[in-house]
Order: C-alpha cells, then sequence, then structure tokens
C-alpha cells in the first residue's frame, strides 16, 4: 500500500474526476473511496480514461473501498462490494473495509435513526470470503475501537491487515497504533490534517491543525507548509496518509511530503500536541451497542 493516496470524501462529479485525474498524473497510486460516498462511478470513469490511452494499468493502482454501515449483512455486504467494483470497473479491490461497526439501517436525511441488528463479526465473515474469492486482495476495518479490533483479530479465518482511523497530531491514538504494529496492521490515518472542511462544534471552532502555533512554527523552520509537516509527521509515525483537496496546488504540495523527513526534535514537538480533539464523533450512532465514548478509541 502506498505510504500516501488521495482521499476522495466529499468529492463527486467533475471536480473529482478532474482532481484525481491530476492527482495520477502527479503519482499518486493509492485512491481511498467508499460505497457510501457515491464517487465510485466517477472514479471508475478516470481509470477507466486513462487505461484505455496506455498510461496506467490496473496493477498500478490501489484501490481501498469500504462496505456501507447499511450493508453489515453478510449478503448485503457481499452485494455492496459486488456495485463498488462495477461502479470501480476493476474485478477486484486491493483493500475492503467495514466501514464502520455501527450498522444502520436507513441514513436518508431527515429519517428517524434505525440501527441495524447485524454484527460487524457478521460482516467480517463475509470480508473473508471476498478475501478467499479474490475480490478483495487485503480486508480491514474502519473506525474500530481497540476491543472490536480485539474480536476480529481472535476470530477464526484470515486475521485483519488494515485499519483505517481518525488521526492527527491532536488524536495520536497511541494505544491502537501499538496494538497494529503487534499485529501486522497496517495504519492509515484520514482527517490527517485536522479536517478542515468538515463543520465542527463552536467550542472546536479554534481547534484548527493547520493554524496551530507550534505547526505553523515547525512550517516556517524547515520551509515547508503546515500541511507538509502534518502529512509527514504521520508518515514518519509508520502511517499511510489519505489527505483530501480539489485544489491543485494542495494536491501538489502534499505528495510532495514525501520526499524530505522531520527531525527527532521537531517530531517529538508534534508527538505533544496530542490532545484527544476528535473531528469525527458520528453523535448519531449514540445508542447503538456497539458505540463507545471517545475515551474508548
Amino acid at each position: 500500500m502506498p505510504t500516501i493516496g488521495f482521499g476522495t470524501f466529499l468529492l463527486q462529479g467533475d471536480a473529482l474526476r478532474s482532481s484525481l485525474d491530476y492527482a495520477l498524473f502527479l503519482g499518486y497510486r493509492l485512491i481511498d473511496t467508499a460505497y457510501s460516498y457515491s464517487n465510485e462511478a466517477d472514479i471508475g470513469q478516470v481509470l477507466k480514461d486513462r487505461m484505455k490511452s496506455g498510461k496506467m494499468k490496473r496493477k498500478d493502482v490501489f484501490i481501498t473501498t469500504k462496505i456501507a454501515k447499511t450493508h453489515l449483512k453478510r449478503a448485503a455486504a457481499i452485494r455492496c462490494l459486488q456495485k463498488s467494483l462495477q461502479d470501480l470497473g476493476t474485478s477486484y479491490a486491493d483493500s475492503v473495509l467495514i466501514h464502520s461497526p455501527w450498522g444502520m439501517v436507513n441514513t436518508d436525511p431527515g429519517s428517524d435513526v434505525q440501527f441495524d441488528s447485524a454484527h460487524f463479526t457478521e460482516t467480517w465473515t463475509a470480508l473473508q470470503s471476498l478475501f478467499q474469492d479474490g475480490s478483495a486482495r487485503s480486508i480491514g476495518v474502519s473506525n474500530f475501537t481497540l476491543k472490536q479490533m480485539k474480536r476480529i483479530l481472535n476470530s477464526d479465518g484470515p486475521p485483519p491487515s488494515h485499519l483505517q482511523m481518525e488521526c492527527h497530531a491532536y488524536l495520536a491514538q497511541n494505544k491502537l497504533k501499538t496494538f497494529c504494529d503487534a499485529n501486522n496492521i497496517a495504519v492509515t490515518a484520514y482527517a490527517p490534517l485536522g479536517a478542515p472542511a468538515y463543520p465542527v462544534d463552536e467550542s472546536e471552532r479554534e481547534k484548527r491543525l493547520l493554524s496551530d502555533p507550534c505547526i505553523v512554527e515547525i512550517a516556517k523552520r524547515v520551509h515547508k507548509s503546515p500541511a507538509q509537516v502534518l502529512l509527514k509527521f504521520l508518515m514518519q509515525r509508520g502511517m499511510a496518509v489519505v489527505p483530501k483537496s480539489k485544489n491543485r496546488d494542495r494536491i501538489k504540495e502534499n505528495f510532495d511530503s514525501t520526499n524530505w523527513k522531520l527531525s527527532n526534535d521537531n517530531f517529538d514537538m508534534i508527538l505533544k500536541l496530542d490532545c484527544g480533539v476528535k473531528y469525527f464523533k458520528f453523535t448519531n450512532r449514540k445508542g447503538h451497542p456497539e458505540y463507545f465514548p471517545d475515551k474508548d478509541f
């Protein structure tokens, strides 16, 4: 799995196709998407065009997709991946993740929240089957707690090889990272820049990583942007990162985070910024039997 990828959350249509094509032109080779992003057909069109023109082969790109929270039942999970593969125009995904451990029946805006009775362990058996038939080259989970990770790891069959979680300088996720390292599980950090485009509570509006004084000062010192400092910090922790942008300058800037290194002193300064700030709280999942308070993540 490449160290840096192109995140596609909230990107669709022309904006997605243009930015993704540019990212692939620059050299991005990891594409992070999901059934619930409703953009996989656009991604598939970009890949089809590039492969048809001879600019790329399927083996050149690593695609991560995710089973939606509305598809945790075994048969539904299999259908979910089949639809993703159809839209992406490929016979396999390089990594397939359970998007979250909280099953939901209906996610239409304004509708009452209804939890699905299906448990993520049932979904996991579907992913194991997809791994065995080659539809998924590797399998894993997203937004799982340490307790949930242990339950998956202790189940029969192929173990998880990948965890995707919110992780950035304000949310170090040390326990999960240590667990994954000990069990040979790759980690991808989403929201590596602190989700600057994502709505937050008014009380947290000032808790923005890109303007943190420490990050800004280090960026000046090493002649890099704050975004590059934040991405490099996570990569030096041994994680993959999937920043998202439709701005070409930022797409290039993010990709240029791979060719330099933070000093030990600067790295340690950023480590000390960890304060447990979580931008994605998933508050509409409260009441689900697998929903845990932030302190358990």
